[in-house]
């Protein structure tokens, strides 16, 4: 029996229980205090009315339990809905049972009106995103090929070679952008590829990607391996999260150093930009989110990004920020650490 049902019986036990008690001693009192004993005919006075209270409170219970059905069971419809999946055709008009009526057959159709609404949205955004990165991939490999042909052109000017390079980093970027939207758009239930890999050597590909820009606005760059661990992960998450970060490091920092540290669990990118007070840093996750820089740098996705693909695989990305002194960013592997 459902612990609601348990519930309400008790309420109407109790209650009997004690209007049965009042009855029998009240009845009981009067005979004392009149001095009399107690005749056949009150016993049987007594019984009647106490099955009279048993009757009334039974037919109660019962109606009670009818006018609470329907409600009871559309919660116990919508407490098995999976969070992330919910299962709206249960509400569907043809599955709703004809004893549910009223208010709650009026709920269920709105709860089934809205299931329905979100569930096309989600699929809407997730077609949307893999779509329009399909369709981008295809240009920024034009654009990535054109500028590999022209890089080999020795008749190329200084300041032709500088903006070749901006062009470059400009399309490497996009293309971590579009990955990191395409392994978004999946469904968090689809198993991500996931392989054995040595961090190390994610760490080395993303820093020879940035290497150029870092070079380009003469900032100093540090790497300190104190552990090199290995993850049984997804390798292109991890790459499109540090990328993500030195990308902003760089993006943030004029002058000084950057300072990549790898330990057992974690990797550290730390840069002497211009850093982030306590309310860019708590809304720093935010989609589109770029404080208060004059003129806007970025389209404000990358920590975005960054901390969605770390809940994807349990990596917890974590901020730390001074103005004026500079950023912390760190990466925490919960889940898929090696264990030799």
């Amino acid at each position: 029996m459902p612990a609601t049902w348990r519930n309400i019986r008790t309420a109407f036990l109790l209650q009997v229980a004690i209007v049965c008690l009042v009855v029998v001693l009240g009845m009981l009192a009067m005979n004392a205090l009149n001095g009399e004993v107690v005749q056949p005919v009150t016993i049987v006075a007594i019984c009647i009315a106490l099955l009279a209270i048993v009757s009334v409170t039974w037919m109660t219970y019962r109606a009670t339990r009818h006018l609470l059905a329907p409600m009871h069971w559309l919660l116990r419809e919508v407490g098995r809905w999976d969070p992330a999946d919910p299962d709206t055709g249960a509400l569907a008009a043809i599955n709703v049972p004809s004893h549910v009526q009223g208010d709650a057959r009026r709920m269920a159709d709105a709860l089934h009106a809205l299931g329905l609404r979100l569930q096309a949205h989600v699929e809407r955004e997730r077609d949307f995103t893999r779509d329009a990165s399909h369709e981008l991939r295809t240009p920024l490999t034009v654009i990535r090929m054109a500028a590999d042909l022209i890089s080999h052109d020795d008749g190329l000017s200084a300041r032709s070679r500088r903006s070749l390079d901006r062009i470059q980093a400009a399309g490497a970027a996009m293309e971590a952008l579009m990955d990191a939207l395409l392994l978004l758009a999946r469904d968090a239930d689809v198993a991500q590829d996931t392989e054995d890999f040595a961090v190390r050597d994610i760490v080395w590909h993303e820093l020879e990607r940035v290497r150029p820009l870092i070079d380009a606005k003469g900032l100093a760059l540090d790497l300190h391996v104190e552990a090199e661990p290995e993850l049984h992960a997804p390798p292109r998450v991890l790459g499109v999260m540090l990328g993500s970060l030195l990308s902003n490091a760089v993006r943030f920092t004029d002058s000084g150093c950057i300072v990549v540290r790898l330990s057992a669990d974690r990797i550290e990118v730390a840069d002497t930009g211009i850093g982030m007070d306590a309310v860019a840093l708590a809304r720093a996750f935010e989609p589109f989110y770029r404080g208060n820089q004059e003129p806007p740098i970025g389209p404000g996705l990358g920590l975005s990004i960054a901390h969605r693909l770390g809940q994807r695989c349990r990596w917890r990305l974590q901020l730390a920020s001074t103005p004026g002194v500079g950023t912390r960013a760190t990466i925490l592997f919960g889940t898929g650490i090696r264990q030799d």
